[in-house]
């Protein structure tokens, strides 16, 4: 089975939330269930359905985390670079593309991912992290974007 790679900061939210669904989220859950069944009719009974519905889906996050984290591989400094300053796992990478707009990434892990704040992600398992991967400032990669190459130059590596 492969590792899980996360950083401190990530696994230490997986904890928490995990902490949360089963001490907070699912005993809320149930005793939602527990009240919904004493009131009437299960069959026609909406608020027993969607507190089922709801008990599902917070089982279902908890054994996902639990399975993520059971195999994880915390990444504290750069996995496999040699301490250069090189494209690794955790990386912060200033790209300039062709038409001159400089853009800053981060490398994650895919369960790392996010879409909901202002920064833009790489995951190992993306195309652009094969281009860019163990590169150091000042080099050169190619990016495909919408069937189109691009040449991509690392500005710095943080």
């Amino acid at each position: 089975m492969a590792k899980n790679y996360l950083t401190k900061k990530w696994y230490e939210a997986l904890v928490q939330e995990l902490h949360e669904l089963k001490n907070d989220k699912l005993p809320a859950v149930i005793e939602r269930i527990s009240e919904a069944r004493a009131m009437w009719d299960l069959s026609e009974n909406f608020d027993y359905k969607t507190a089922i519905e709801d008990r599902d889906l917070v089982e279902s996050r908890i054994h996902e985390i639990q399975r993520l984290i059971d195999n994880v591989e915390i990444i504290t400094e750069k996995k496999w670079s040699k301490g250069d300053s090189s494209v690794d796992y955790g990386s912060v990478v200033v790209l300039r593309m062709d038409d001159g707009k400089e853009y800053t990434v981060t490398v994650v892990g895919s369960w790392e991912l996010k879409f909901e704040d202002d920064t833009i992600q790489v995951s190992l398992e993306s195309a652009l992290w094969q281009s860019l991967q163990w590169k150091k400032a000042g080099e050169k990669a190619i990016m495909k974007l919408d069937g189109t190459k691009h040449d991509v130059e690392i500005v710095a590596v943080k």
